[in-house]
């Protein structure tokens, strides 16, 4: 359950807008639907003080829909990292940053090289 990982103030700091505890939320569940198979493979955790560091791999096979994408039936995958600032045992901000137009290249949705 979200609320024993989560603190309530939560914030994502996406590139370009900061996302509360439900928008967040939302989006991960996005990509769950889209990529009911998604596999989240921890390659690297580097842990300071309030901070942990994560690189990791996804994978999966786009077979639904959600954040906007269809259905295309082409696998992708990717790397990225995670840096969140534990607060009380609860996540209280995030960033994340990975290649999204890596992921719309592989399923062959924005033309280029993979």
């Amino acid at each position: 359950m979200a609320s024993e990982i989560y603190a309530k103030d939560f914030v994502n700091h996406e590139a370009t807008r900061d996302l509360g505890l439900d928008e967040s939320q939302a989006v991960d569940h996005g990509w769950r639907a889209a990529f009911p198979d998604l596999e989240l493979t921890v390659e690297r955790e580097i842990a300071e003080g309030d901070f942990v560091t994560v690189v990791w791999r996804g994978r999966g096979t786009n077979t639904g829909r959600g954040n906007g994408l269809d259905a295309t039936g082409k696998a992708a995958e990717g790397r990225g990292i995670s840096i969140f600032r534990i607060v009380d045992g609860r996540i209280k901000e995030e960033w994340t940053e990975t290649s999204q137009l890596l992921i719309l290249r592989q399923l062959g949705l924005f033309p280029g090289r993979q």
